[in-house]
């Protein structure tokens, strides 16, 4: 076991659950992008289900009061049926060419124009919970399908959140359970699992400590041109490979 891998390792799921806790959303697709650093392709959703899991898990358990209760039942429906959909897609996927699936997808949605709209324009929870938990099992992490609707329905800040994380933390459970079902042995990876959500669990608590203190205008700028640059990185990484 390499300590400094889950020394680095924990140290990045602190940063990703913080900037999840400050704005709600962006530290699970920074995590996507950086995963394959630290672990094998195979491994990089089904780790990320995980972490993301206890990162959204712990964000909610600081703002639990704030869910807004009416949106969870078609999301969790919609979820099931983009497993039955994505699921077929995954059997047949090639895991060394999912870094490449992320990083295309990420590049994708920041910068063009054309995705960006259709996919805002998806109204329904039960459609995104499909499209959210489906593409989750190949990309890794997309969120931001769920926090754009929640943002054109609700007007509180800690209650978009505390619902965006029951969300995303249920779309989690339905890819660990995915992949556990498809073969993949968690245990395999117990060091790296523990050492992440022991961050994840650390940085909700920070990120849910600085949220009211940091324009998130200027912090979502930032972090769609870091986001850029880790896509950018792993399109060369995977090119030279």
């Amino acid at each position: 076991m390499d300590f400094s891998l889950i020394a680095s390792l924990f140290i990045l799921t602190t940063f990703t659950s913080t900037v999840a806790g400050i704005c709600g959303l962006g530290g699970g697709l920074i995590l996507a992008v950086t995963l394959p650093w630290f672990v094998p392709p195979a491994a990089v959703i089904p780790l990320h289900g995980t972490t993301q899991l206890a990162s959204n898990f712990t964000r909610l358990g600081f703002a639990f009061r704030a869910v807004y209760w009416p949106v969870v039942a078609p999301f969790v429906l919609g979820s099931l049926s983009g497993i039955a959909l994505f699921g077929l897609f995954l059997i047949n996927l090639s895991s060394e060419y999912i870094p490449l699936f992320i990083a295309t997808y990420l590049l994708l949605t920041l910068w063009v124009k054309p995705i960006e709209n259709v996919l805002g324009r998806l109204e329904n929870f039960f459609i995104v919970g499909a499209v959210q938990t489906g593409l989750g099992l190949v990309v890794g992490a997309p969120g931001p399908l769920t926090m754009n609707l929640l943002l054109k329905r609700l007007k509180d800040k800690d209650q978009i959140i505390a619902t965006a994380a029951l969300l995303m933390g249920m779309s989690n459970i339905a890819k660990v359970l995915t992949y556990a079902g498809l073969g993949f042995i968690f245990i395999d990876y117990l060091p790296q699992i523990v050492s992440a959500i022991l961050g994840a669990a650390l940085g909700s608590f920070i990120g849910t400590r600085l949220r009211g203190t940091i324009d998130n205008r200027k912090f979502m700028h930032l972090l769609k041109w870091l986001l850029t640059l880790l896509a950018i990185q792993t399109l060369v990484r995977f090119s030279f490979s």
